[in-house]
């Protein structure tokens, strides 16, 4: 078996492996499952079998024996071969049996919609058996192959369904089915950090985690190595997940949580030689040397994880190798080749679902049996009406003759076989078209999650192309920013860097926001690095204006813009400001935006210029710059119409924008305050306005992006 088994297929060889082999009468059985049974002794068993049950079991004895030595396709054989006898001698519970064990190996050969359909003709069976524990183990099955191909919601309902059963059954016995128990809260904690690797849901990373720890309690207590080595792998991979969306302490709290449950999971899988972990682990050190900005160690680890994905056919580690090369291109600034990564990665995972699975699984009902159930008592019920209604008939017309009951039995019999036959008609039309529904549903929620990678993607090149917290305590002596996107993807931008003596910051409002905004915004940011690196700003000789004056060039020719042109009105509202801290003077131009002045509590406010950065004219004006003598504590602020447009309730409980004399008088009164408190004041001043006490909550309208230095 290949080394690289997608971690899906492997839990369900381990969940095969808590559970004893089933013997040809369905009881667990320690011969066949004894490492020490050779296939020539399950041959000889073959060979002497007295009855038809001694044949069975001998044939799935042999299936068993190649199935552990993973030789699946002639184990198919073998169960197959154990199949055709128990339904020559009509035996369900072998039948059954049988069709589980089909279900297993098809799946370790990747062949799922035929798995698929062996293990529901085996629940089917299971359930008219009442055999609880059986249906428990083909609904982790069946589970397990839906997570592998993205089918959460389905995957859920068959591993609830057994986490019930198995529950009942534990507590029926007094605790003989805990493992069982575990097993299905490790199996339910991975779907969540699957599909949270879908659509990255912080709700569903935190739902992992607690399904994993529950499941790891469970295990440790009864000293269960095997789903303690799993166990491990999924909480390793949740925690470092998890302190990718956290800061200061509790990082570097959840970073060693991760890294603890990886040494003790390696150790295990070690310990145990579980082959296929192996590379697991190596993708995990991967990701937690791009974390921890060891870069060169990342290379290292990636060019091990290339080489043993090589010769792999399955999709699976190819999608999680290309999403990790695109993690590092990004960690190392080389956005180019992260966006290839990305892209590759996607159509990888695509390439993984099985289609044919999918459609299949989209058509099985978990409630299938209660359905069957209903549906008998409702032909009984109208059978048992249909004969009522024949003997009220025939006590009606006692005097009549014989020949006219004839006749009306045989009327009300064809009008009744008409609307039986009508009624099933359009049950099957019914019928087609609710499994349409749902395969289109499927497909579409595929769809959609790919498109919310791609987003998630976008969102974390913008912010990696913004200035960091630590970039910008060193630019100044002290520093607020507010940024509040609409979507995930921001039209608002700021940016700052310091060349020489002279430092520039600004912010920038986009047209539009989301994914067309994000692209404006990386023109924008992509430009004004560009200018900064010219010999003429870093002698000095640009002034703010003339930063501004390029910043529209360059938009004009990059969008092709001209009167005639439909993109002519797309562009960007400016503030920009340079500090020049020899002079101790600040340059200001805006393109639609201000700049707020603040000294000794005096405030003071520059308009910007009247028009965009963009194309308004084929002789456009130049930008003006301000010139204003600073000196230290003086207080600047620039901020983007998202604050000041922001809809929400007067004092007369009637819709009205903030507007600027709000902001400018929380500003005024509030400046004083040390920048911490001044954030919250305006965040606190937002909210309020958006929801005062009392009234519904109004949407967000912009992008929002408010930026303070302290010069």
């Amino acid at each position: 078996m290949s080394t690289a088994i997608t971690f899906s297929l492997t839990a369900v060889l381990c969940a095969c492996a808590i559970v004893c082999p089933v013997a040809a009468n369905g009881e667990p059985t320690e011969t066949w499952a004894s490492s020490d049974t050779s296939l020539n002794t399950a041959f000889e068993q073959l060979f002497s079998a007295a009855t038809v049950k001694d044949s069975i079991k001998a044939f799935n004895a042999i299936g068993m024996y190649l199935y552990n030595n993973n030789d699946f396709g002639k184990a198919v054989e073998m169960y197959r071969s154990a199949l055709s006898i128990c339904e020559s001698a009509g035996d369900k519970k072998n039948m059954a049996v049988c069709y589980q064990n089909l279900g297993n190996a098809l799946a370790m050969m990747n062949k799922l919609s035929d798995a698929n359909e062996y293990n529901h003709k085996a629940l089917d069976l299971f359930y008219e058996l009442n055999n609880e524990e059986a249906v428990s183990n083909v609904s982790k099955a069946i589970g397990i192959m839906c997570i592998t191909n993205h089918l959460y919601k389905t995957a859920a309902e068959y591993l609830e369904r057994a986490l019930a059963i198995d529950t009942v059954m534990n507590i029926r016995t007094g605790g003989n089915h805990a493992i069982d128990v575990a097993f299905d809260y490790l199996y339910l904690g991975y779907a969540e950090l699957s599909k949270y690797r879908d659509t990255r849901s912080d709700y569903l990373l935190q739902q992992a985690k607690t399904m994993n720890l529950k499941a790891y309690r469970m295990l440790t207590k009864h000293g269960n190595k095997i789903g303690i080595t799993y166990c491990s792998k999924n909480l390793m991979d949740t925690y470092l997940e998890c302190a990718k969306h956290s800061e200061g302490k509790q990082y570097q709290q959840l970073l060693d949580s991760s890294l603890m449950y990886h040494n003790r999971g390696k150790k295990l899988a070690t310990e145990l030689n579980i082959v296929p972990l192996q590379t697991d682990f190596i993708i995990w050190e991967a990701k937690y040397a791009i974390e921890k900005h060891q870069y060169d160690q990342a290379r290292s680890l990636l060019l091990q994880i290339e080489s043993a994905i090589n010769n792999v056919q399955d999709n699976t580690y190819r999608t999680e190798y290309g999403f990790l090369m695109a993690n590092y291109y990004q960690a190392i600034g080389r956005y180019r080749q992260a966006y290839d990564w990305f892209d590759r990665a996607t159509k990888f995972n695509k390439q993984q679902i099985n289609l044919e699975f999918a459609v299949k699984s989209a058509k099985q009902s978990v409630g299938k049996e209660f359905a069957s159930i209903l549906q008998q008592r409702e032909i009984e019920k109208e059978h048992e009406n249909i004969i009522r209604h024949e003997q009220d008939i025939r006590l009606g017309i006692v005097s009549g003759t014989t020949a006219i009951v004839l006749l009306m039995i045989i009327v009300l019999t064809i009008a009744i076989n008409r609307s039986l036959k009508r009624k099933k008609r359009l049950e099957q039309k019914l019928t087609e078209r609710n499994d349409e529904l749902e395969s289109q549903k499927e497909q579409l929620e595929a769809i959609n999650d790919q498109i919310a990678s791609s987003i998630n993607f976008a969102h974390h090149l913008q912010t990696s192309m913004l200035p960091s917290d630590s970039q910008m305590h060193e630019l100044f002596s002290d520093v607020l920013i507010l940024w509040r996107p609409l979507d995930l993807v921001s039209g608002d931008f700021y940016w700052a860097t310091r060349v020489g003596n002279r430092t520039l910051f600004t912010i920038a409002d986009c047209t539009g926001h989301g994914v067309p905004g994000g692209f404006m915004s990386m023109l924008g940011i992509s430009t004004l690095s560009d200018i900064t690196s010219m010999p003429e700003f870093k002698s000095g000789q640009m002034t703010a204006g003339n930063v501004l004056d390029l910043m529209r060039n360059r938009v004009i020719e990059s969008l092709r813009q001209s009167e005639e042109s439909q993109m002519s009105l797309d562009g960007m509202d400016m503030a920009l400001c340079i500090l020049d801290t020899d002079t101790m003077e600040m340059q200001f131009a805006g393109a639609f935006r201000p700049v707020i002045f603040i000294r000794d509590g005096k405030l003071t406010e520059y308009k910007g210029d009247k028009m965009p950065v963009s194309y308004l004219s084929d002789n456009p004006r130049p930008f003006v710059t301000n010139r204003i003598n600073v000196k230290k504590g003086d207080l600047v602020f620039i901020y983007s119409d998202g604050i000041t447009d922001q809809f929400g309730y007067n004092d007369d409980g009637k819709q009205a924008k903030f507007a600027g004399r709000r902001l400018l008088k929380i500003l005024k009164e509030e400046s004083s305050k040390p920048f911490d408190e001044l954030k919250q004041r305006i965040e606190d001043a937002i909210d309020n306005w958006r929801a005062p006490i009392g009234r519904k909550s109004t949407a967000q309208t912009d992008d929002i992006i408010f930026m303070g230095v302290k010069i």
